[in-house]
């Protein structure tokens, strides 16, 4: 997959015929100008994925925010191994002024591109340009050496107190405190027109499957990407999370190269298999019969154009298009992921509400987000500390509250499948009356239309 103008700099992404050390890796950017790949650049977003297990599309990431910069250096003459802090902050004047890009993105941006010369630092393909050195590692000769792009260190403690030190560039800009206060999280009301305008556009029960996953089992876009058809359980194995009224467990390679599970309610799994065994159906047989060669891909949520798997780019659109359309403001699909946050954190605190946990110099909030982060595969706990503060303030007192969410997952899922369901008896004109009638709770008028049709088709 490529970018349309070769003079601004293509990325290319490679397929499974990429191999590295006998492993196929699909998704790698390659920066490409007119003369040929950029290969320090590129060599640096495969090591990203590699070596350091970023995922495929956050290096992806990387690359459309290291282009924009390369390129400004290649319209200016200026070669990249040259720059120094003067030339970043002609670049961050640039973004702020002529393109007038946020405080927000113009410092992630330099972020970036520093991260990117320290690598270079680091590895050598740069000697002492980067400021990424202690007073004891320098050779005495340069030990007043000043160095084109300075470097401050931070550091920051772990889960378990180490202290990790690093080296960022001190070149960004001062954004304006936003507090603690939460983004818009959609209601329930809000979520439920969410389904309801999504599932009538085309391929709309993908979609709505999609919004499903990230509100009822709390992946990021790139995870519930990676999901696909051998992830899911057997007949039987799904016949045993239902008798035990469990989530069926997928492990997929997460944020940070993680492999931790997503746990899926029954509900959601069959709503899943559905899908599959029809809306899902449909792209591939389109694909089978238009696309010469075409071969079915393993994952779930396929590109109605391609049959591939869709990019996660392409469902922040659909997502940022249907928030749109159902009038949620200040809010995306990730916002899905903060319901799910909210839940979690609600069902641990009514878990250990009555135990000996909780008590005067207890460490339970710790105890409480740490567990939150293991379950969303979150990097820190305290990440989670605005949700515990929402919940705790909502003073929840259910009795029985993990019970409860299970109850109200399973009747969300299931009024969601009817929806499908009658909309896809509604295709068919001899079985439209039958759904109206079923709509409207006349269940013996149905019966009795189903049993003529019974009779016709035999």
């Amino acid at each position: 997959m490529a970018d349309p103008d070769p003079i601004l700099g293509l990325i290319v992404t490679t397929d499974a015929s990429c191999k590295i050390k006998g492993q196929s890796w699909t998704g790698i950017p390659t920066l490409v100008w007119p003369e040929g790949i950029d290969e320090v650049a590129s060599d640096w977003f495969r090591m990203l994925v590699i070596e350091f297990g970023v995922v495929p599309s956050s290096a992806r990431e990387y690359a459309k925010i290291l282009r924009p910069f390369l390129r400004f250096c290649r319209q200016r003459g200026r070669s990249w191994q040259s720059v120094d802090d003067e030339f970043l902050i002609l670049w961050r004047e640039h973004l702020r002024r002529a393109e007038g890009v946020s405080i927000a993105r113009t410092n992630t941006s330099l972020k970036t591109i520093f991260a990117f010369y320290r690598w270079a630092e680091q590895t050598k393909r740069l000697r002492f340009q980067v400021g990424i050195y202690a007073a004891d590692e320098l050779p005495v000769a340069i030990a007043d050496h000043t160095f084109p792009i300075s470097a401050k260190q931070s550091f920051t403690k772990g889960r378990h107190g180490r202290v990790y030190g690093s080296w960022t560039t001190p070149l960004t800009l001062s954004e304006p405190n936003r507090g603690s206060r939460l983004r818009h999280t959609p209601t329930d009301g809000e979520i439920r027109d969410l389904h309801e305008i999504t599932v009538e556009r085309e391929h709309g029960e993908r979609d709505s499957l999609m919004f499903s996953w990230a509100e009822e089992a709390g992946p990021r876009r790139a995870e519930f990407m990676r999901l696909g058809k051998s992830h899911l359980p057997t007949n039987d194995q799904l016949a045993d999370v239902i008798e035990r009224d469990e989530p069926w467990p997928i492990v997929v390679p997460r944020k940070g190269g993680k492999e931790t599970p997503i746990y899926a309610t029954p509900d959601l799994i069959i709503r899943t298999l559905d899908y599959i065994q029809y809306g899902r159906r449909e792209i591939v047989e389109h694909c089978l019969s238009a696309i010469v060669g075409y071969r079915e891909p393993d994952e779930i949520f396929l590109s109605g154009t391609t049959g591939q798997a869709l990019h996660v780019d392409s469902v922040t659109a659909i997502g940022r298009r249907m928030f749109r359309r159902a009038g949620i403001k200040d809010a995306n699909i990730h916002r899905l992921r903060a319901r799910f946050a909210v839940r979690t954190v609600e069902t641990l605190v009514e878990a250990i509400a009555d135990s000996d946990v909780v008590g005067p110099g207890s460490a339970w909030t710790e105890t409480l987000l740490t567990k939150a982060a293991e379950m969303m595969s979150h990097s820190s706990p305290q990440s989670l500390r605005p949700y515990l503060t929402y919940v705790l303030n909502r003073r929840i007192q259910t009795a029985d509250a993990s019970k409860a969410e299970k109850l109200a997952s399973r009747l969300r899922q299931l009024r969601l499948h009817e929806g499908t369901l009658v909309r896809r008896l509604n295709h068919h004109q001899d079985l439209q009356r039958a759904a109206s009638q079923l709509q409207a709770g006349r269940d013996a008028e149905a019966a009795s239309t189903l049993r003529r049709i019974a009779d016709q088709i035999g």
